[in-house]
């Protein structure tokens, strides 16, 4: 069953390509990410509204997201991928590169 919403893969690829050009813009080939934990809520319970209140966030390492990204780029076409577990480490990472584009902060904070 599906409410309606779908995306597009391709088009998904292309609008981080454009973000990460971008970003690549402004901050060089590297990017120093200026800290290392932070709040998550993992991927299961980020879309359950049929429980009381709001899931318990647990903390992420950006240490830990890099390594992990480094892991995937490692692997090889025809081993296996936890997908789930992999995109929530690029996520990480790319919260904290939203973080440190917000309007009105310093190094990611306001």
């Amino acid at each position: 069953m599906t409410n309606g919403t779908q995306v597009s893969l391709a088009d998904l690829r292309k609008a981080l390509t454009q973000l990460l050009d971008a970003v690549e813009r402004q901050h060089g080939p590297t990017v120093d990410l200026k800290a290392d934990y932070y709040w998550t809520i993992g991927p299961a319970d980020a879309f359950r509204f049929d429980i009381t209140g709001c899931p318990e966030p647990t903390v992420g390492t950006l240490t830990d997201d890099v390594q992990s990204m480094r892991d995937i780029l490692k692997t090889t076409h025809d081993e296996p991928i936890a997908v789930w577990h992999d995109l929530a480490h690029v996520i990480g990472i790319l919260n904290r590169l939203a973080a440190l584009d917000l309007p009105g902060t310093v190094n990611g904070r306001l």
